[in-house]
């Protein structure tokens, strides 16, 4: 049964992400255009990736934060804007290359591990880069993860009724571009966080299904 929508406005990692084998049976596409209280019945939680249209989600945010007030749960990754989420997002350059210089050293300053995504996850699976910063985050809300300057990376709040989180990570375009191969582990637990729903087995990608020949 599926348990959690992502929106989708055409991003084919987003895509490769909701459609893979072992994501299929939860993961429900919700093309953006057709968002609506209706499209996201019965589901426990909603996605709203890296790389969605701000200003769509903008003039359909009432939804979301209805969604929110029947107790569900909402991630938002990547970047966002004012007009709908009240936090100050702004963009910062996006290191790709700490890992060669020094693997061990992730571009955070702190990691709150309690949270049910980041329990037990070490430093360098629970920031792989990150796409801006929060300069602000409604107020009350709980800080989960910082960068050495101060700037915020995830922050979590129930102010709305349900649980809104948001990170300027990407574990959903990444896990899709298959370019960083370690984030099950993180998407995974971020799964179960919002739907209680266990996925196990490897993140594949069957060739056939784009026309590609075995």
């Amino acid at each position: 049964m599926k348990k959690i929508g992502l929106l989708f406005n055409g991003v084919w990692s987003h895509y490769v992400f909701a459609t893979a084998p072992k994501y299929k049976d939860v993961m429900k596409l919700v093309y953006i255009h057709d968002l609506s209280d209706d499209e996201l019945e019965g589901l426990e939680g909603l996605m709203i990736p890296f790389q969605s249209n701000q200003d769509i989600i903008t003039e359909k945010k009432e939804v979301i934060y209805s969604f929110l007030k029947k107790g569900k749960k909402v991630f938002v990754e990547g970047d966002t804007t004012s007009e709908w989420l009240d936090a100050e997002w702004v963009d910062r350059p996006t290191n790709n290359y700490w890992w060669v210089e020094n693997p061990n050293n992730p571009p955070i300053s702190d990691t709150d591990f309690s949270h049910p995504i980041y329990e037990g996850l070490s430093p360098r699976h629970s920031c792989w880069h990150t796409h801006g910063s929060y300069l602000s985050a409604p107020k009350g809300a709980k800080i989960i993860q910082t960068k050495p300057d101060g700037e915020i990376i995830t922050w979590e709040t129930h102010e709305y009724g349900g649980t809104l989180m948001a990170t300027t990570l990407d574990p959903i375009v990444e896990i899709g571009v298959q370019q960083i191969t370690h984030l099950d582990n993180y998407v995974e637990k971020l799964v179960k966080w919002m739907c209680g729903e266990e996925v196990t087995g490897n993140f594949e990608v069957p060739k056939e299904n784009y026309g590609i020949a075995v």
